[in-house]
């Protein structure tokens, strides 16, 4: 299979024109600072246009983080930890002390589901928004960075190829 590669910026305008026409949409999970609930490359993330209850504490969205120029600026997908009027909040799960901050505006979208692949490629699990499960990872991780840096240690070594 060939694989391509284009611009973040490209492919997130499409995905806001896809989120606009009321499309849910599926993208593979990278990077690792949502650590252990979404899995580096591995995981397939269904996307949703954010709605009223999109920016509560503890839901999962997808930003736009504005840098200088906007060829330089950041799409992450983080977790809600703090809303204040306009403003968000935002921390991956698998990040110790860092977190992001960025208005209602430049959410582009809500995770609702992530669909992750066994060990086997023909085996798949879904994990619904407000499922156990969910929930589990939502309540369970600890929020104290030092108990952070303990879990992912723990999860990494138990999880090496």
């Amino acid at each position: 299979m060939e694989v391509r590669t284009i611009n973040n910026t490209l492919f997130f305008a499409e995905v806001a024109e896809q989120l606009a026409l009321g499309h849910a949409v599926r993208m593979r999970a990278r990077g690792n600072s949502m650590l252990p609930f979404i899995r580096d490359g591995r995981d397939v993330l269904v996307l949703e246009k954010p709605g009223k209850d999109s920016f509560r504490r503890g839901r999962l969205v997808l930003a736009r983080l504005l840098l200088a120029r906007p060829e330089e600026d950041r799409y992450v997908i983080h977790r809600v930890v703090k809303v204040q009027g306009d403003r968000l909040w935002l921390r991956g799960d698998g990040n110790l002390k860092v977190y992001e901050r960025c208005s209602r505006a430049e959410v582009l979208a809500e995770v609702t589901e992530v669909v992750r692949s066994g060990r086997r490629p023909s085996v798949e699990r879904s994990i619904r928004q407000g499922s156990w499960r969910w929930n589990a990872y939502r309540f369970l991780w600890p929020s104290h960075p030092f108990l952070r840096r303990v879990g992912l240690a723990l999860y990494r070594r138990l999880n090496k190829k």
